[in-house]
């Protein structure tokens, strides 16, 4: 039984990372330099909103700011 949470808690850390790893190159392509978005990545920052507030012309060190 032990192997089996350890097996599932492994998948659920492996999908973990994925979608932080997908998150940090989405708000690269937003403009945030490696650093800012793997600090957004790891966090709750609300992804919806960091696209409307680029596509709205708001700097990368304001969306920042408003997201972090």
């Amino acid at each position: 039984m032990t192997g089996i949470s350890i097996e599932e808690r492994s998948d659920a850390d492996s999908e973990a990372l994925t979608v932080q790893s997908w998150r940090r190159e989405q708000f690269g392509r937003l403009g945030f330099d490696p650093a800012l978005a793997r600090v957004l990545a790891a966090s709750a920052a609300d992804l919806g909103l960091a696209r409307r507030l680029r596509a709205s012309g708001c700097p990368v060190a304001l969306a920042f700011r408003i997201l972090a």
